[in-house]
């Protein structure tokens, strides 16, 4: 009982700093490109959720957390549910898999499994991009594709590589905690 307790609290805790995290990620405006899309800095309690409470209960924050921003109102371009799905709830899913490599509890475990999320989320992102945010080319054309890799891949490299850097130092902290 203790034990279920204690993994809903953290649960409602990784959420609840996902949430506070996407707030101050909007009041950064450096962090925001200007037709959505950012650094997510909100993706680190995700990560850490993961690798605290294993990829099945990553998923979970990951989801959980997408909803709650979709009830407050964060989540706001819509434009089909294939490209909502594209746009949020897969790559915030995703995210959750990260710990998905971590059976040894070895950081380069960590990277690959990171690594691994957001090259899925990063192509969720892309397909996306280039099927239902095309500008001026037709969906799917080559030109979409050029666009959406021009717009997307640059922040979410740097997603990336904020992840790498963060996440390992975090971990390394809060060794004896983790699954």
């Amino acid at each position: 009982m203790k034990n279920k307790t204690r993994e809903l609290v953290l649960i409602a805790l990784f959420i609840a700093l996902a949430i506070v995290l996407d707030y101050v990620k909007e009041l950064l405006p450096f962090l925001n490109m200007p037709n959505g899309g950012s650094i997510n800095i909100a993706l680190l309690p995700v990560v850490v959720g993961s690798f605290v409470l294993g990829y099945k209960k990553g998923i979970l924050i990951g989801l959980m957390w997408w909803l709650l921003t979709f009830v407050l109102g964060m989540n706001r371009l819509f434009i089909s549910l294939p490209q909502y799905l594209l746009d949020y709830i897969i790559p915030s899913g995703i995210v959750g898999l990260s710990s998905i490599f971590f059976k040894n509890k070895k950081i380069y475990e960590a990277i690959v499994g990171i690594v691994l999320a957001m090259l899925i989320r990063t192509i969720s992102i892309l397909i996306s991009g280039a099927i239902y945010w095309p500008g001026d080319a037709a969906s799917g054309s080559a030109a979409a594709w050029v666009g959406s890799l021009t717009y997307n891949l640059p922040y979410c490299l740097a997603t990336l590589a904020m992840l790498i850097i963060v996440v390992p130092v975090i971990l390394k902290s809060i060794k004896k905690y983790l699954i």
